[in-house]
């Protein structure tokens, strides 16, 4: 599935096959992928080095609350995977902080170019891979006949 429009292979489009079916947690996605196109927009619009830390800043600060938002919701709904999943998410920051690195640094726009195409690869791999794990638990829970 591609999430990138036609019309550029930086820029990223919310796609159904993304949906969680949380609608709280769709918003927070949609969210991601706004911040992302932000960096990318920046990188390849050259923006001021102070521009580009300022979207891995916001990209890496929303990562955080969503992830602890996600980890809240898991505990409530007695996913088995918790555990598991707050392991991706750690690696997932690790993996950011180590981009924003790149950006603290300096470097050299190839090196730019690079850190955002990791930041989206970071990102969207998680939402495609691991979300839809608790997606499927979830939509699971609530089909339940006991379900509320």
């Amino acid at each position: 599935m591609s999430l990138m429009t036609d019309s550029s292979p930086w820029r990223l489009e919310w796609k159904d096959g993304l949906s969680v079916y949380i609608p709280e947690i769709d918003a927070e996605h949609r969210e991601f992928i706004r911040l992302i196109n932000g960096l990318n927009e920046a990188i390849i619009g050259r923006m001021d080095v102070e521009i580009v830390k300022k979207c891995m800043h916001a990209i890496l600060d929303d990562a955080i609350r969503h992830f602890a938002h996600e980890e809240d919701l898991f505990r409530e709904w007695g996913y088995p995977e918790t555990d598991e999943h707050a392991i991706k998410h750690i690696q997932v920051v690790q993996a950011l902080n180590e981009i924003m690195g790149h950006f603290e640094r300096g470097g050299v726009e190839y090196e730019w170019i690079e850190a955002g195409l990791k930041v989206k690869e970071a990102l969207i791999q998680h939402l495609l891979k691991e979300d839809m794990k608790y997606r499927d638990y979830y939509l699971a829970l609530r089909a339940r006949p006991d379900a509320a």
